[in-house]
């Protein structure tokens, strides 16, 4: 453990003013619950809003309801995820079907998509990863008429926009996450929503069936709000980052996660949400500009740069190779540059999912797994910081390629391969 400026490699914004109006919401009843859902209503122009406990119990929330009346049991994914959705898809009792993805656009391989669309398949999820729009009208366009619902994985995008419309509002449903690195956050917590009346009525159903949080519960939620106010800061975050047994930044697998209603505490505390939002997800892109800018990452197309409606929740980096991104890894923890290595493998390398799915090569996921970093956007990233990111970066490789240009590195014939089918 050693006591520096640490940055984390993300964080929502969160004020002490946010925490103590969370403490209205105990005496608030239903009305800070009914209000938020109001203000996400007419902000995605939904016909339904539902909150949650987290992203991944509102994926959750979703698949069962997918499930009644319909016989399709199978969900496609990216092979190149965060880890919860696959939980989330086995707590449903459903079965995931992996497609490749491209390393250039962190999107499905197309190509690959395509062919795994038939009778069996209930939905797919486009993920927008770290704030990076998924091309949702595409997907939308090659299920059409196959009886495919499309959720929009929206858990890293809240407030972005994507051919001028908000991110979220293009599939049949979508969920957002409030975790405690988000674009905002209530410590944890997730919304759905839909514009659709009859998916929306699937939605109610299984939501109606959702406990509340106990009183000592909410108490002990607000209580982790605060410590993660305060130790989120750079000048404290070595301590909880330095505490093996928090296993802070790791990547963990398991489908015993609860789920419940959102507590009242959890949405008095978002009052505001949508300027604190807005605000946010500027400051975030301004920040990554200025990152690209400082860093003088090789690019081959500049036109993402001049985006108005692009957010970073993080900057995602491909590095030169695995070794390169080690070595980056290693020295940004020992500096406390908050560099991100994200998840650790393929979503087919999972252990627990070996027996549930036939295990092929994912080369443009395996890419992505070798070479991809994440540097920090949020508030707290000062210039100081942004010198030490440019002066680590420079002793370890003059190779590294920012995601925010179009810049492909796999090879055609073999990113088009498939990546891996479900079992019979």
């Amino acid at each position: 453990m050693k006591i520096q400026r640490t940055l984390p490699p993300t964080a929502a914004p969160l004020s002490l003013w946010n925490l103590v109006r969370a403490l209205s919401g105990v005496r608030g009843g239903k009305k800070c619950r009914d209000q938020l859902s109001q203000e996400l209503k007419e902000q995605f122009s939904a016909h339904g809003i539902f909150l949650v406990s987290s992203g991944k119990a509102a994926l959750t929330v979703i698949l069962k309801a997918l499930t009644a009346g319909s016989p399709r049991r199978q969900v496609v994914i990216p092979a190149y995820t965060c880890f919860s959705v696959p939980s989330a898809i086995l707590k449903a009792g459903l079965e995931v079907v992996l497609c490749d993805v491209e390393p250039d656009t962190l999107d499905f391989n197309f190509q690959e998509f395509e062919s795994l669309l038939n009778e069996k398949v209930l939905c797919v999820l486009p993920t927008h990863l770290f704030g990076f729009a998924a091309d949702v009208r595409r997907v939308k366009r090659l299920c059409q008429g196959k009886g495919i619902i499309v959720v929009e994985d929206a858990a890293q995008a809240m407030g972005a926009k994507s051919d001028g419309g908000l991110i979220g509002t293009v599939g049949d449903i979508a969920f957002f996450s409030l975790g405690r690195g988000k674009n905002i956050t209530s410590g944890s917590g997730g919304i759905i929503i839909t514009k659709s009346a009859a998916l929306s009525e699937l939605i109610q159903a299984e939501y109606s069936r959702l406990p509340e949080l106990s009183g000592l519960d909410v108490i002990r939620n607000w209580i982790k709000m605060v410590a993660m106010w305060c130790f989120i800061h750079p000048m404290l975050y070595w301590l909880p980052a330095g505490l093996p047994f928090l296993g802070l930044g790791e990547t963990k697998f398991y489908t015993d996660f609860p789920v419940f209603r959102m507590d009242e505490l959890r949405a008095a505390q978002l009052q505001g949400w949508a300027q604190r939002l807005a605000e946010a997800n500027l400051q975030r892109a301004a920040c990554a500009h200025r990152l690209i800018q400082t860093l003088d990452l090789p690019m081959r197309d500049a036109k993402t740069l001049t985006r108005t409606d692009g957010i970073y929740l993080r900057l995602p980096v491909l590095m030169r190779d695995r070794k390169t991104k080690e070595a980056v890894c290693k020295l940004s923890q020992e500096s406390g540059a908050g560099i991100s290595p994200n998840y650790p493998t393929t979503i087919q390398d999972i252990p627990q999912l070996s027996s549930r799915i036939v295990v092929r090569s994912c080369p443009g996921a395996q890419e992505i797994v070798d070479r991809l970093v994440t540097l920090p956007t949020h508030r707290f990233v000062k210039e100081g910081d942004i010198r030490k990111l440019d002066k680590l970066l420079g002793s370890t490789t003059s190779n590294a390629i920012p995601l925010s240009q179009k810049t492909s590195l796999t090879d055609e014939s073999t990113s088009s391969r498939p990546c891996s089918m479900p079992m019979k």
